[in-house]
C-alpha cells in the first residue's frame, strides 16, 4: 500500500512539473512571436574581445573588433566592422578585410525558443531560482539530434511574464580537446523588448605538441548596445 502511495505521488508530481512546464513555454513562445512580429530589422554596435592565455596565466594572443550589426528576420544579417585590432596593433583596411575573410563568418545559434527551431528540442522543467533578486525558473533545453549550430543546455525565464532573461549553454558534438566549455548570453529590457546585452564564452584547450600537449584558455565576450528597431533595412543590403 506504502508503495502504490509512492507510486501515485510521483506521478502526480511528474503530472504537475509536465503542466507547469507547458504553461512556461507557452508564455516564452507568445514573447517570442509577439517581439518578431513587431520588430521587422534591428541594427545595434558590437564590442569583441579574445583572450588566449597559456598555462601559466601569460596572455599570448589577444584580438578585440567594433562592429554595428544589421539584422532582418532569421536569414538576413550583415556586420559591418569598423576597427580590428590584433594583438595591441590595429590592422589596415587590408589586414582586416583578411582576418575577418579567414574567420567563421556568421553564424546563427539555433536558439530553442526560436519558433523555426522550437520543435526540434526537448524542454525539462529544473525548477525555481533567483537571478539579480529576480524570481526565475529555470528550462532545460537538449536538441532531438546532433546538427549544426545545435545546442544544449537552461535558460532563466522570468517569472513575472515569461521573457528569456539568460541563456546558459555549449554546442553539441563538441570535440574532445576543448574542456570546461560554456557560453553565457544575457539580455537586458529595452523598450519594452528582452534584447541579447552580452556573449561571454570560456574553455580550455588541449593541443598536442609533437609527444606533450599544450593546455590554452581561451575567453570571449562581446557587448551590444545602441539598438535600433524598424529603420526600414531593404533586402538588397544583405547581398
Amino acid at each position: 500500500m506504502k508503495r502504490y502511495i509512492v507510486i501515485v505521488l510521483f506521478i502526480a508530481i511528474s503530472a504537475f512539473a509536465q503542466n507547469n512546464l507547458n504553461t512556461i513555454l507557452g508564455g516564452i513562445y507568445r514573447q517570442q512571436d509577439k517581439m518578431d512580429s513587431e520588430i521587422r530589422d534591428a541594427i545595434f554596435d558590437g564590442d569583441y574581445s579574445y583572450r588566449e592565455k597559456n598555462d601559466k596565466g601569460n596572455i599570448t594572443k589577444s584580438f578585440t573588433t567594433k562592429r554595428t550589426v544589421y539584422t532582418k528576420g532569421y536569414d538576413l544579417q550583415k556586420s559591418v566592422y569598423s576597427e580590428v585590432i590584433e594583438n595591441g596593433r590595429v590592422l589596415s583596411e587590408t589586414e582586416k578585410n583578411k582576418v575577418l575573410k579567414q574567420s567563421r563568418g556568421e553564424v546563427e545559434t539555433k536558439l530553442p525558443f526560436a519558433s523555426r527551431y522550437r520543435n526540434l528540442y526537448q524542454f525539462s522543467y529544473l525548477g525555481e531560482e533567483n537571478l539579480n533578486d529576480m524570481p526565475i525558473w529555470k528550462i532545460g533545453y537538449e536538441p532531438n539530434k546532433k546538427g549544426k549550430d545545435f545546442i544544449r543546455g537552461f535558460a532563466y525565464v522570468l517569472k513575472s511574464d515569461t521573457n528569456v532573461i539568460q541563456y546558459q549553454f555549449a554546442p553539441v558534438g563538441l570535440p574532445f580537446v576543448l574542456k570546461n566549455f560554456n557560453i553565457i548570453l544575457d539580455y537586458t529590457k529595452l523598450d519594452n523588448y528582452w534584447v541579447p546585452r552580452e556573449f561571454s564564452l570560456q574553455m580550455e584547450l588541449d593541443v598536442k605538441v609533437i609527444f606533450s600537449f599544450s593546455h590554452k584558455f581561451i575567453q570571449m565576450q562581446e557587448t551590444y548596445s545602441n539598438y535600433r528597431f524598424n529603420t526600414g533595412l531593404d533586402d538588397n543590403f544583405f547581398k
